[in-house]
């Protein structure tokens, strides 16, 4: 048994990203880069023997992901479930101005957000922190898994998010 091999089975045994640091702990006499490095190789196995799928960085850790040119036979047996426009509203706002009230998500909005916090919480995307004066949202590891983000400061740009998701006025919800 090597220690690419351990990567590989603790990765793939695993519902959500690994953190690097978890992989470490794991086997303290391997570094970042020694990992980075195992997941390369791994990475280039797959790539050389035509698997259907890679190892991805997401979370600050490494998750398994299928290639693309198989999406369309996943989504045939696991619908994706898609975010209305009024979620990625307050997916965006919890996600750039950090952890929010409702009062100020709502506050910015302009309509009450109450359904799309609980589609977002429901999916793992969002989580609540109890606080004072009131309870707070911020985004979960899970959203920077499935948005493909390595971490929050990956995120693009305000602007190219409201390009991307946000540009047609008509589709939001009020």
């Amino acid at each position: 048994m090597t220690a690419r091999e351990i990567i590989e089975s603790i990765v793939f045994s695993s519902d959500r990203a690994v953190p690097e640091k978890e992989l470490i702990r794991v086997m303290p006499e391997k570094s970042a880069q020694n990992i980075r490095d195992m997941v390369d190789d791994l990475n280039k196995i797959y790539a050389s023997t035509n698997r259907s799928f890679y190892i991805e960085r997401a979370a600050m850790g490494y998750v398994f992901v299928s290639k693309e040119e198989y999406t369309p036979y996943i989504a045939m047996m696991q619908p994706r479930k898609r975010l209305s426009t009024a979620a990625l509203e307050v997916m965006a706002l919890v996600a750039y101005q950090g952890p929010c009230t409702k009062k100020a998500i709502d506050g910015m909005r302009g309509v009450d957000s109450t359904s799309s916090l609980k589609g977002l919480l429901k999916m793992g995307l969002i989580d609540i922190r109890a606080g004072r004066p009131a309870m707070t949202y911020y985004a979960t590891n899970r959203f920077l898994e499935t948005f493909g983000l390595d971490s929050f400061a990956d995120l693009p740009d305000m602007d190219q998010f409201s390009e991307v998701f946000m540009d047609d006025p008509e589709e939001r919800e009020k």
